[in-house]
């Protein structure tokens, strides 16, 4: 994940570029007095962070992926020619 900073004032005046920044970083931290006070993101980064968060959060998926996950490490894998001579 690419980030990037900018004072409020800074943000404010470069209001109209930030959708061209946030091609390069995928969040923008808004700072006031050197703290971070709020940050533009990404919307496809923000929505594969949800999309995420979705999957996690449910019981079955989330079984599901770590059970993925265990098939990838122990090498049961099947690839796309694997796959297609299945279906053929």
């Amino acid at each position: 994940m690419t980030t990037g900073t900018l004072d409020i004032t800074e943000a404010r005046r470069q209001f109209n570029k930030l959708g061209e920044r946030l091609r390069d970083e995928q969040v923008i931290y808004i700072t006031r007095h050197n703290k971070h006070a709020f940050a533009v993101v990404d919307i496809e980064f923000l929505s594969s962070i949800l999309e995420t968060i979705e999957i996690l959060s449910d019981p079955e998926s989330h079984r599901m992926f770590m059970e993925s996950l265990e098939d990838i490490k122990m090498g049961r894998l099947h690839d796309h020619e694997d796959v297609k001579r299945e279906l053929l």
